[in-house]
């Protein structure tokens, strides 16, 4: 077997042996390749030091959560990201950071999921409802905005005042004043979240193009930025990333 492989299996056996073990028992009697492959990738991916770990499974359950059809992988990958060390607020937040890209109806189902896992590892979570519903939302979400996305977000907003501007509002309110100024995660932990749901989603090319300036704006380099897009590969399938990565690349020209 090749070093990936070696490199893969060593880590998702001491990390979560009971789930790797599921999936190639699962796989063994049809598709035994297919175990292999997925080792391989945990191999490849997990031995280069860009992103953490953690990083990489915030990545991974947004864009499962986007996808909106992949209940096992998600049950998964919320329960590996538990073992390498998110919390459990950190996991709802995830996907609570979702639904302005991927919608209430998907990041609901990925809480069922969530609290599926949850109470068969009998965990408990104290989750509180942080911000007030009006009062400053505006002004945060201007702040917010400006913060994140930087002229590019703003533009956006401007262009949609003819045309929507109630959209315009729901953008700065909701998206920004609301989700984006919660408390659990960082500026650099919501746009590697951002970049893996607006890559599963596909067809977001645009919205790709903004995020991928902010991502730069809240300090991650780029080569964060095209390993995050990678990270997708193996769950979004190529098409999507490659369409991901060619944004990049005119975000990165001088």
């Amino acid at each position: 077997m090749n070093s990936s492989y070696a490199i893969g299996k060593k880590l998702l056996y001491e990390t979560y042996e009971e789930g790797i073990q599921g999936v190639l028992d699962h796989l063994h009697d049809i598709s035994p390749h297919i175990g292999r492959y997925i080792i391989e990738f945990y191999g490849q991916a997990f031995s280069n030091p860009l992103l953490t770990h953690q990083q990489r499974q915030m990545i991974t359950i947004s864009a499962l959560t986007s996808l909106g059809d992949c209940p096992n992988q998600l049950k998964w990958h919320i329960n590996f990201g538990l073992k390498v060390g998110l919390t459990p607020n950190e996991i709802v937040e995830i996907i609570t950071h979702c639904i302005p890209f991927c919608g209430f109806p998907r990041a609901l189902n990925a809480i069922a999921i969530t609290k599926q896992v949850f109470e068969e590892q009998n965990i408990k979570v104290n989750i509180k409802d942080e911000l007030e519903n009006g009062g400053r939302r505006r002004e945060r979400g201007l702040e917010k905005l400006q913060e994140i996305d930087g002229e590019h977000g703003e533009a956006v907003v401007r262009s949609l005042t003819e045309i929507s501007p109630a959209l315009a509002e729901q953008i700065i309110e909701f998206a920004f004043g609301e989700i984006y100024s919660r408390q659990v995660l960082n500026s650099k932990q919501r746009q590697l979240i951002t970049l893996g749901a607006l890559t599963a989603q596909g067809g977001c090319e645009p919205q790709l193009h903004v995020h991928i300036n902010a991502a730069i704006r809240v300090g991650l380099t780029r080569q964060e930025i095209i390993e995050a897009l990678l990270q997708c590969s193996s769950y979004t399938g190529f098409p999507k990333v490659l369409n991901a990565i060619n944004v990049a690349k005119k975000v990165f020209l001088p």
